[in-house]
């Protein structure tokens, strides 16, 4: 009967975990170290995004359980407490039912109000219109269209409403609303404003995530994203194409600037985005901080060189080391400071772009814009394993020398 309360407890840990936004390693790692730890003899769990499988076995009897993921919401503050309680598990090994009571407050606890989180769209909106080069009224314009985004996903997802409909309805809006801002005389052209109200919608963290488990050996996990990155980057082009191809010439050009302001704006965007992941307190500061850190470097970096491969690299090893450390000091998941540092460097505007060129039926400019966003996503994922995998081996160095210390003991 213990057996099965932990299996329960474990893969519930495991599948919160999951809908919460952990990596694929830490689910998997998570869920062995607290069965280890209540006297199981072996353990195995098999997790992909939408998956969990664990299995467990005890003098002999072996159980299993699988859980289904249909949607989760990336909750950064959820998988912070979530990795305490498991360290908790371990080290002071309560019976289930307090167990169950830990992982039920933990469930409960706050978040963000949809006002909140309508006004971080729109903030972000607003923020990253300003980012790829737009003025404060394309920014004023993109703050009540990231509002709508927020409200229209919300609206649908009450409705059990479809995600790639939700996500075309939500490119179509923005797209219809830009161009209304040019007809009215409000903006001058639609992509800056697009470019931001879309940042919202655009998969630029999941593709790049994805790439970085590709590169760590969870293929299925890392395919699994990367298909679905390539079905929202689609739901995107379908919805962005009807309005804009009734009024081509209103897209105009934009890049992201290069002013040393835009560090600003790089920080300001994590505090929008690590609010709709639900950071908080001091998390949500030292990660705007990491962020407007990763593109400091990426602006020294691109000066030197004249390729910008290297600055996202470069940048997003920094990015990465930063992100190790803090969340040592901190005692916290790497992930919540990792994933919103690296908001400002993933490839949102070559995402937009690619879609931009498919809509236009550029198909040579499509194929070169998104092959160069798919390496700039490949290197920054490089650049999180490098990091990752030095920091794994430092660690099972000193653990191992520790070992054998208290051997010697």
């Amino acid at each position: 009967m213990e057996d099965k309360q932990l299996l329960q407890l474990v893969s519930d840990i495991g599948f919160d975990m999951l809908s919460a936004g952990g990596e694929i390693y830490r689910v998997e790692e998570t869920v062995k170290r607290i069965s280890f730890a209540y006297g199981m003899d072996h353990a195995d769990v098999f997790a992909v995004p939408s998956t969990i499988i664990v299995s467990i076995t005890h003098e002999g009897e072996t159980y299993s359980k699988t859980r289904r993921l249909s949607g989760g919401v990336t909750n950064l503050d959820q998988l912070d407490h979530l990795n305490d309680l498991s360290r908790r598990l371990c080290r002071e090994k309560p019976d289930f039912e307090t167990a169950r009571q830990m992982l039920l407050k933990i469930r409960s606890g706050p978040t963000y109000p949809l006002w909140v989180l309508c006004c971080a769209h729109g903030a972000a909106a607003l923020v990253f219109a300003l980012f790829f080069g737009g003025g404060w009224r394309d920014g004023l314009w993109a703050f009540p269209i990231g509002v709508g985004i927020k409200l229209i996903s919300y609206t649908l997802g009450r409705l059990n409403a479809n995600s790639f409909f939700i996500t075309v309805i939500s490119a179509g809006f923005s797209a219809l609303m830009a161009c209304l801002g040019v007809q009215l005389g409000a903006i001058g052209q639609v992509s800056r404003v697009l470019m931001g109200a879309i940042m919202n919608l655009v998969p630029g963290l999941m593709l790049t995530n994805a790439i970085r488990d590709i590169m760590a050996g969870d293929f299925i996990a890392g395919l699994t994203r990367v298909a679905e990155a390539l079905l929202i980057g689609t739901g995107i082009a379908v919805g962005v194409m009807v309005p804009i191809s009734f009024f081509p010439s209103f897209l105009g050009q934009s890049d992201v600037r290069v002013d040393w302001i835009t560090c600003l704006y790089a920080a300001a965007g994590v505090v929008v985005f690590g609010s709709v992941f639900n950071i908080r307190g001091k998390k949500l500061v030292f990660s705007a901080f990491g962020g407007a850190l990763s593109w400091f470097f990426y602006l020294i970096t691109k000066d030197i060189y004249s390729t910008d491969i290297f600055a996202y690299f470069f940048a997003a090893v920094l990015m990465s080391i930063y992100a190790e450390i803090f969340a040592r000091v901190h005692k916290l998941p790497v992930t919540i400071y990792m994933i919103a540092g690296l908001i400002p460097l993933v490839p949102g505007s070559g995402i937009y772009r690619t879609m931009e060129y498919c809509v236009m039926g550029e198909n040579e400019l499509f194929w070169q814009t998104g092959l160069y966003t798919l390496s700039i996503a490949s290197v920054i994922g490089f650049a999180m394993i490098c990091v990752s995998s030095i920091v794994r081996i430092g660690h099972t160095a000193i653990a191992g020398r520790k070992a054998r210390k208290s051997e010697g003991c």
